[in-house]
């Protein structure tokens, strides 16, 4: 019985530490070097807009800002629906986009040229699911994300009463 007592309270401890466990920091998933250019021209893509070219050649104009050679930026994407996307600042090639589009009133994002982490801020416009897979309902919400083999990997979630946290 006393050994039940002792896993039993490690299960509990487990799960306390869990529930309390500290949201992500960019210092946890450092990248170094940081690339300083000159940045790659942008490679065309299939079934691109002109908008959309335009915007990309403007990104790769400024400096890298995420995950040691991408350029992030915010871009429209329909209505009031923002999306981001991530530039290969080395490359020149869109590499990969933000997991969701975001209602534009509600979106924020925090990001460092020296870290694969990123926080996004806002309500989405498309289904959203949790780390493990289950449906959520609509909600403004911070998400960690650590960039990886240029996708975006949910690492936690928190739901949010204030207005989203935006870099600009």
């Amino acid at each position: 019985m006393k050994g039940f007592s002792i896993v039993l309270g490690s299960l509990i401890l487990a799960a306390a530490t869990m529930a309390f466990a500290a949201d992500p920091t960019f210092k946890d998933y450092t990248v170094t070097p940081v690339f300083t250019g000159p940045n790659h021209k942008l490679v065309l893509q299939e079934n691109s807009s002109p908008m959309m070219d335009q915007a990309r050649v403007q990104a790769l104009k400024g400096k890298v800002n995420f995950a040691g050679h991408y350029i992030l930026h915010r871009l429209g994407c329909g209505g009031s629906a923002i999306c981001g996307e991530v530039l290969d600042a080395q490359t020149g090639e869109v590499v990969g986009g933000l997991p969701n589009a975001y209602d534009g009133s509600t979106f924020g994002m925090v990001y460092q040229p020296d870290s694969r982490l990123i926080i996004v801020s806002g309500i989405t416009l498309d289904g959203e699911e949790d780390a493990q897979g289950n449906a959520l309902e609509s909600g403004n919400r911070d998400r960690y994300y650590e960039f990886v083999s240029n996708e975006f990997r949910l690492l936690s979630m928190t739901d949010v009463e204030s207005s989203p946290m935006d870099e600009e």
